[in-house]
């Protein structure tokens, strides 16, 4: 497993689909995978945290859903 890998994939903070890098502002590699292109830094687990409260928020209105039509 490549864990030190820059992957491109959605970031909830800026809204677009962006490098997630795992290196520092002197090119060392070793720090929390981050979006390239936030102002701020927004790390790979945040993005993660907002994928599962989403998850959470769909489960729970099918589930208010399937029960108002019963």
């Amino acid at each position: 497993m490549e864990f030190y890998k820059d992957t491109v994939i959605y970031c909830y903070s800026c809204r677009k689909k962006t490098v997630f890098t795992c290196k520092d502002t002197h090119e060392k590699k070793g720090v929390d995978s981050h979006c390239s292109e936030c102002t701020g830094i927004w790390f790979e687990w945040q993005n993660r945290a907002v994928e599962r409260e989403m998850e959470k928020w769909i489960a729970y209105n099918k589930e208010l859903v399937n029960h108002m039509n019963h």
